[in-house]
């Protein structure tokens, strides 16, 4: 089952609505047409006490919420001093951190408001937005990003996305994930089906190789605590660069074959989230030295209050040719499917 209500208006008055699809156990999760964004995701623990497993704003705060599990694009993440080549010609991108280019900077579809439909008969919601080229690219793409919920706990993302021309297309959810009734998320368990990580470079930038996790606090191949991880004792080189430990990793997956690709798990309610996609990287984000800020029901988000686990290709790949290519040229049409899995251990 699927409604639709409206969730707030805008600064500059525009409606946001909030669909909310219903599974057959009364689990649901709420979108929003802003941002396409990923609102509440209510589940059963193992003794059948339903929770809210994901962050996110409540109506009045919903534009300055930095937690609100938006979809990034038309680029996720960075490429390096906002400029690639492709075909020949060099494309400059506008460049918000720090000389180069994140999220798809001031065109970020997270700020972006779609326009949404429902599809009854497939459970699922559908949020379309023509881009027009912000954030200082030269062409216009039409995406289509649907979102579907079953009863197997399956919250299914497909991203469907075309240009009039050559570009990059790399989109992301990044939601805000905690499986636990309290806002400090390293005692969850996590194992990632990667033995490599990218290696890295000023920044973040990813520069084309990749690294061994094993016997670091990266090596999420056995499944164990985010808080085990980052106490491990470094050996060589240190891994954590700030006084705070927090994660921003990139994982290599391999090839585009729908795959198990991560388990989140909160032991203590029995609460479980795997991911599954056909895309080559998975971002691991822990939040750590952020401000704090309000979020829903009254919360406080600050510290270690949730995990990001974000699929997609490699960041900065458009310049590392040893990665997967997020250029497509025009014809060509980029689709990606990622599935969240609300499970319960027994």
């Amino acid at each position: 089952m699927i409604t639709k209500r409206l969730f707030c208006h805008l600064k500059d008055g525009r409606e946001v609505h909030c669909y909310r699809i219903t599974n057959c156990y009364g689990e649901y999760v709420e979108l929003l047409d802003y941002g396409a964004s990923i609102h509440s995701i209510v589940v059963r623990d193992r003794d059948g006490k339903m929770g809210d497993v994901v962050l996110g704003a409540e109506p009045d705060r919903l534009e300055e919420c930095t937690y609100v599990g938006g979809t990034i694009g038309r680029c996720a993440n960075r490429i390096a001093y906002g400029r690639f080549e492709a075909d020949g010609k060099v494309y400059q991108l506008e460049q918000n951190l720090f000389g180069h280019f994140l999220h798809g900077a001031s065109g970020n579809y997270a700020k972006k408001l779609f326009n949404g439909e429902i599809a009854e008969e497939e459970n699922r919601v559908i949020f379309r937005l023509h881009d027009t080229g912000e954030g200082g690219f030269d062409c216009h793409v039409d995406a289509v990003f649907s979102f579907s919920f079953d009863d197997e706990g399956r919250l299914e993302l497909n991203h469907q996305m075309e240009g009039e021309d050559t570009t990059v297309l790399n989109p992301t959810n990044h939601a805000y994930f905690n499986l636990s009734e309290n806002l400090d998320a390293r005692d969850h368990e996590l194992w990632i089906a990667s033995e490599e990580r990218v290696s890295r470079r000023e920044m973040g930038l990813p520069n084309g190789g990749s690294i061994r996790v094993s016997g670091t606090p990266a090596d999420f191949s056995k499944e164990r605590s985010i808080r085990e991880a980052m106490s491990q004792k470094e050996d060589g080189e240190r891994y954590f660069t700030k006084e705070l430990p927090s994660y921003d990793e990139f994982y290599l997956l391999g090839d585009r074959k729908y795959h198990h690709a991560a388990t989140l798990r909160y032991p203590a309610n029995g609460r479980v989230m795997k991911v599954f996609t056909d895309m080559p990287c998975l971002v691991l984000f822990t939040t750590g030295d952020r401000k704090a800020e309000e979020g829903k029901n009254g919360q406080v988000y600050e510290g270690y209050c949730a995990v990001c686990l974000e699929t997609g290709f490699v960041p900065n790949a458009v310049n590392c040719p040893q990665y997967e290519s997020p250029v497509f040229r025009k014809g060509e049409k980029l689709s990606a499917r990622t599935v969240y899995q609300f499970l319960t251990d027994k």
